[in-house]
């Protein structure tokens, strides 16, 4: 009979416990990135972790104290190796295939791989979420793994960041764990509620299209940790977007997502666009094939000039019939440069009592300054003081 010595843990229950916990919420971690895509060698390092920690939890003593904690560890244990035996079909399959093409070789050029790693260096000094959203474009983009980018590590990092790495190094055995200490150790704390505030503030700029804006908050959306709900998203966007778009928005019985506001937005700049474009019907020459059907015009500018401007978009802009509100939207509701229209504005008549000239007015006047009567132009004498003005003035009462 051969006796196996029982072998005895050195730390106290509770503390050997408290490792176990940490190891196993490693292993449900490695099991999740399996559910989302396999990898062999991380099912077989996740299968050695849980059949060494079902050791280690069998050798751990019992004590009042820590009958709970035992308990619930036992079950959580039970839990992700019925989830690692669930996976064990998909293991097996994956080694019969790759047994079958056992004949084909895949061979790539790492030299050209080296040349695009350098584009995404780290160095600990910028947004470390910007860096972990670039990596995995870069993944995608170049049908790699993460286990192979993990080899570049020591290429990926510098200064700063290689430093932590080389500490790290034996703590991460995978690139999903190596996130989780980037996001821990270079990411800001309070980066959720800073990034909120930004994005509540960051409103729609004077020469973006709403395509455009649309497609930026979508980025800044993304680097939330925690994801808000897509009402909450519209909401954000239908405070920032600019107020040109106010009376095509109220049109719509309901807007229920960003897709729909982005047609609605798209469908106004599209209208302003051919507003801008729009002109008056050419008058008749010698050169006219068909005079018949030529515009006759029946009133002149002068007497039709507001009907146009109530009628005929005059300058691009909606009437408004609300008299408290004085018609300012050139200055507070700027169209988007996409759509704006290059309409003069009306020039306002100016007069310089002191030049007694209508080609500018008296604050851009250059002659020196002297005492004037500005209502009859009298030199050296101002308008209360003037003789003439008052003596007129006395006359008619």
């Amino acid at each position: 009979m051969i006796y196996h010595p029982r072998i005895e843990s050195y730390l106290e229950p509770s503390e050997d416990l408290k490792c176990v916990k940490e190891s196993l919420t490693k292993a449900s971690n490695n099991l999740s990135t399996l559910k989302t895509k396999f990898d062999k060698n991380l099912y077989l390092r996740t299968e050695t972790l849980l059949n060494h920690l079902y050791h280690r939890v069998n050798r751990i003593s019992q004590t009042p104290d820590t009958v709970d904690l035992y308990k619930s560890t036992h079950i959580h244990f039970k839990s992700l190796y019925r989830d690692m035996l669930g996976l064990k079909p998909q293991a097996s399959q994956e080694l019969s295939d790759k047994q079958s093409d056992s004949t084909i070789l895949s061979v790539t050029c790492e030299r050209n791989l080296i040349s695009e790693i350098s584009k995404i260096k780290y160095s600990g000094k910028t947004c470390v979420r910007a860096f972990i959203q670039k990596v995995e474009e870069f993944v995608t983009s170049r049908s790699i793994t993460y286990d192979k980018l993990l080899t570049f590590a020591y290429e990926i990092f510098t200064e700063d960041a290689l430093h932590w790495y080389r500490c790290v190094k034996d703590n991460a055995t995978s690139w999903n764990e190596l996130v989780l200490l980037l996001k821990q150790d270079f990411g800001s704390q309070d980066y959720d509620y800073r990034l909120l505030a930004e994005i509540r503030s960051r409103t729609q700029g004077e020469s973006e299209n709403i395509a455009v804006y649309l497609s930026i908050m979508h980025g800044m959306f993304s680097r939330l940790g925690k994801k808000i709900s897509d009402e909450d998203k519209l909401e954000i966007l239908l405070h920032n977007i600019r107020p040109c778009y106010a009376s095509t928005l109220a049109s719509a019985k309901e807007i229920s997502d960003v897709e729909q506001l982005k047609t609605l937005c798209r469908n106004y700049e599209t209208i302003q666009s051919r507003l801008t474009q729009f002109h008056e019907p050419p008058k008749v020459t010698s050169d006219t094939v068909a005079p018949e059907f030529a515009y006759a015009s029946t009133s002149s500018a002068n007497t039709t000039y507001k009907y146009a401007k109530l009628f005929n978009n005059y300058k691009s802009y909606p009437f408004n019939f609300n008299q408290t509100y004085k018609n300012q939207s050139n200055k507070n509701l700027p169209a988007v440069a996409a759509v704006s229209a290059n309409v003069a504005e009306e020039k306002r008549q100016v007069y310089c009592p002191r030049c007694r000239s209508e080609t500018h007015s008296l604050r851009q006047c250059t002659k020196p300054r002297f005492l004037i009567c500005f209502k009859c132009g009298k030199k050296d004498v101002r308008y209360p003081d003037c003789p003439e003005c008052h003596s007129n003035n006395q006359q008619k009462n």
